[in-house]
């Protein structure tokens, strides 16, 4: 069974008045990859192929049971979660493994109520195919994997990110990237690395894939509440345009407001 972390717990305190995902917004896995066999413009196609012949590596080579899609709401994990379906649909076809992934999302109360109905939603749509985890509210993203790998000893476990190159901490990962020394240990599975930001929204645009309502209000990056806004470079005539139009990608984060710098200490 894939592992994925995703968490319904303490959700319900937050849900907003959204229109309700269902499960015919997504789809059923086997009708998605054949879709992406499909598709044939390129660079789009290309990327696509190269991110499910990782996430299947990844299935292969650690087990189904061993991997875990962190999946928070935000366009990244939108991506790769749905690739992850397509893969694990192709993995089963292969393997004839038919058992349900899962997904595990770190909850935080600080998190947008739109982020947090969006996550439920996404996981009732579909049901089907994932089966729901949940985990404590407000655990820590490091506590959170310590528990989860100690709980797997001494198996490996992998786990796949929405990281792409330019994002802050990303450096020069690989697809597969062992974990920093400072992290439990486990593998780190990136399948979208050489992903654009144009990419993404082509992805999620082109096959019509749920996101969360807040990138049509002008966000292009989500956080906390405390430490997201809007994106000005998508404000226009006193409205702000949604987050697929923004036209220079690398004001992607424009938005993210940046902690506070601790004072160095001043030695008399």
């Amino acid at each position: 069974m894939i592992r994925a972390i995703l968490i319904m717990s303490s959700l319900a305190g937050a849900m907003v008045s959204t229109p309700r995902l269902r499960a015919a917004d997504v789809g059923d896995a086997a009708a998605l990859h054949a879709r992406f066999v499909d598709y044939s413009d390129e660079p789009l196609r290309h990327k696509i192929d190269h991110s499910i012949k990782i996430l299947e590596d990844a299935l292969r080579v650690f087990g189904p049971d061993a991997v875990y899609a962190s999946f928070n709401g935000g366009k990244d994990a939108c991506v790769i979660l749905h690739l992850l379906r397509a893969a694990r649909h192709a993995h089963a076809v292969k393997s004839s493994n038919r058992e349900k992934p899962k997904c595990i999302y770190f909850d935080a109360s600080d998190d947008f109520g739109e982020v947090r109905t969006f996550v439920r939603d996404t996981c009732e749509a579909l049901s089907d195919e994932l089966a729901v985890e949940p985990v404590a509210p407000d655990v820590g993203y490091v506590d959170g994997l310590k528990k989860l790998v100690s709980d797997a000893k001494p198996r490996a476990l992998a786990f796949v990110l929405g990281t792409r190159q330019g994002d802050p901490n990303c450096g020069d990962q690989k697809p597969f990237e062992p974990s920093s020394e400072w992290m439990p240990a486990f593998m780190r599975v990136n399948p979208i690395l050489d992903w654009s930001y144009g990419d993404v929204w082509s992805f999620l645009r082109t096959f019509d894939l749920p996101y969360c309502s807040l990138y049509d209000e002008g966000y292009t990056s989500l956080g906390s509440v405390s430490s997201t806004k809007r994106n000005p470079a998508l404000l226009s005539n006193e409205e702000y345009k949604p987050a697929f139009m923004l036209e220079d990608w690398s004001l992607e984060r424009a938005g993210r407001v940046e902690k506070p710098k601790k004072k160095a200490a001043v030695v008399p």
